[in-house]
């Protein structure tokens, strides 16, 4: 082989030795190939990860993003994007055939092959196996309050609207706007992204503290009103609320005198992970891969086990807002933060 001069043996080899290494793709933690289980391909990870240090409350550090996997580039949408990393080791960008990024704070996949509900809300269609829940008129579709939205995504081409903000309502007309899924356990992990553009998580439209609105949680059952339902809401901040019983992370919520929350910025995309554990009564929030709230005798009791995982958004004080969602994962086994 020449290009106008004669490479020498040793040449020649290190050469082909370069090609096989960049040749290979990176592995999980495991020591396999990370996979997508919704699109069943193979990706090839960014070969570095976002690094950061955790955010402990206003502002969360967000890590800078990691280079693009070999085999594709990173996946943007409108004002948020999943180049960012989290605040405990972003993610590097998949596969351009929508393979999962490998880092975060569990080396997370999207969909673990033992989930009991997985979604990118890739398709126009309510999502499989969850159930429209809201205060009004019977059987309206899932589109009174909620949409799929190509428009701002965290992964894939698109994620899931929650219609609810500024000059918009639902058409349900309903404070309550949420999607339950049965998960059919006492205790679960649920994973999922979100993101708000016009107020930060937690706050409300005037900066102060947040008053209560809930996001998302678990319950005993999938009707309206349930009789266990351990919400994620803001409620000074982020926090864990069960009938007025409120959590919140350590140092937040009425201090001397006054109210601090903890909320997360706006126009950016955050990694909310809980584990629900109605057996020991012990549930656990992390923000971004760090644990903030890990509330033990929580709550008080519980009457029937946690058998379900809903979200959306449920305005008790308001404002009302635009929530998006992204890459929801509920099963036995934490997912991790892509």
């Amino acid at each position: 082989m020449t290009f106008g001069l004669r490479l020498s043996a040793v040449a020649v080899l290190a050469v082909m030795a370069a090609g096989l290494v960049e040749g290979c793709s990176p592995a999980d933690a495991d020591g396999k190939p990370t996979t997508n289980s919704q699109a069943g391909t193979t990706s090839s990870a960014g070969t570095s990860a976002g690094g950061a240090s955790a955010g402990s409350g206003t502002t969360p550090t967000s890590g800078s993003a990691g280079a693009p996997g070999s085999s594709g580039s990173p996946t943007t949408g409108g004002t948020g994007n999943s180049t960012a990393g989290s605040s405990a080791g972003g993610s590097a960008a998949g596969s351009s055939a929508g393979g999962t990024a490998a880092g975060g704070s569990a080396g997370g996949v999207l969909c673990p092959a033992d989930a009991t509900f997985c979604s990118g809300f890739e398709e126009t269609t309510q999502p499989a196996k969850t159930k429209f829940i809201y205060n009004g008129q019977p059987d309206l579709p899932w589109t009174s309050d909620f949409e799929v939205d190509t428009t701002l995504f965290h992964n894939g081409k698109s994620s899931l609207r929650v219609k609810s903000g500024s000059g918009e309502t639902g058409t349900s007309g309903s404070a309550l706007q949420m999607l339950a899924v049965e998960v059919g356990m006492g205790t679960f992990w649920a994973r999922l992204y979100m993101q708000q553009t016009e107020f930060d998580i937690g706050l409300n439209d005037m900066g102060g503290a947040g008053e209560h609105n809930a996001y998302a949680g678990a319950s005993d059952s999938d009707v309206t009103n349930p009789d266990v339902f351990i919400e994620f809401a803001e409620d000074i901040g982020l926090a864990f609320n069960t009938k007025d019983d409120v959590k919140r992370p350590e140092g937040y919520g009425y201090v001397n005198g006054g109210t601090k929350g903890f909320s997360l910025p706006k126009g950016m995309w955050h990694c909310i992970e809980i584990n629900f554990n109605s057996d020991t009564r012990e549930q656990k929030l992390y923000v971004n891969g760090t644990l903030q709230i890990d509330a033990t005798d929580y709550p008080k009791t519980v009457a029937k086990p946690l058998k379900f995982f809903r979200f959306g958004f449920a305005k008790f004080h308001g404002p009302a807002r635009k929530v998006w969602f992204d890459d929801i994962a509920v099963g036995p086994t934490r997912a991790g933060c892509l």
